[in-house]
């Protein structure tokens, strides 16, 4: 072979590998391309989603609080400020002779809803009204007569309030304020049964200018509330002191 079809076949042979390689560059090149497009719509995509979601959530209504808590303010037949009424009643217990039956108040309403039931008395449970007893204080009053003129074998009425925020609530006993943080509903004595009767009913938080049931002033008895006071002994005196009756407040806290 001589020199000229040497230097020719070089020439061929370097211009196809150079074809070859610009073939190659070029369908890389056009991938990428392509690649790059797809990943840009993507973006494009995904900003427009995250848009249409942020302006989904902004678009919501706020949250409405939930619902608030319940609470029974004996001795009143409205709530508080910070509460409204769900519905008043009267305070109802077991009559005050008896050693069974429930041991519990009940704040009943005012229009009861009767189910099936007897034309006859029948040997079972019963429930009766609740009366104030205050005898020994008719010339030492402790409650307020703001709202009612007699109290002393007075029928006892009750409220059953619904707080206007999501709220816990407790009695608080021993106090007419409550601790840091909290919101006094109402305030008052803190009253029960008698310790010499054979029924026992449960320490309730009786507003301190309590209201009378005006159909029930017959001393008819029933269930009945007595001032509540401090035994010492046990009960550790100072702080308490013998004797005193025991006041309450009922509190709530968001």
């Amino acid at each position: 072979m001589d020199l000229a079809q040497l230097s020719r076949n070089i020439s061929q042979r370097f211009s196809i590998s150079s074809l070859i390689t610009f073939g190659f560059l070029l369908v890389l090149t056009i991938t990428n391309l392509r690649q790059d497009s797809r990943i840009g719509k993507m973006e494009e995509k995904s900003q427009a989603n995250r848009f249409i979601s942020k302006k989904s959530l902004d678009d919501k209504p706020a949250p409405k609080p939930g619902p608030g808590s319940l609470y029974t303010r004996w001795g009143r037949t409205t709530c508080s400020p910070y509460s409204k009424l769900v519905y008043e009643g009267v305070a109802g217990g077991q009559y005050y002779s008896h050693t069974g039956g429930g041991s519990n108040l009940l704040c009943l309403p005012h229009d009861p809803i009767w189910a099936n039931y007897t034309a006859q008395v029948v040997d079972g449970g019963w429930i009766h009204g609740t009366e104030y007893q205050l005898k020994p204080y008719l010339f030492n009053k402790l409650f307020s007569f703001a709202n009612a003129n007699a109290l002393n074998d007075h029928n006892v009425p009750c409220a059953v309030c619904l707080t206007r925020q999501p709220v816990v609530v407790m009695m608080l006993p021993a106090r007419t304020q409550c601790y840091a943080g909290w919101t006094a509903e109402y305030s008052g004595y803190l009253m029960s049964s008698h310790p010499g009767h054979k029924g026992r009913h449960e320490y309730v938080c009786v507003d301190h200018a309590p209201e009378a049931d005006p159909a029930g002033y017959r001393d008819e008895d029933g269930a009945l509330l007595y001032f509540v006071q401090a035994g010492c002994g046990s009960l550790p005196c100072p702080p308490y002191v013998n004797g005193r009756e025991l006041t309450c407040v009922v509190c709530s806290k968001h």
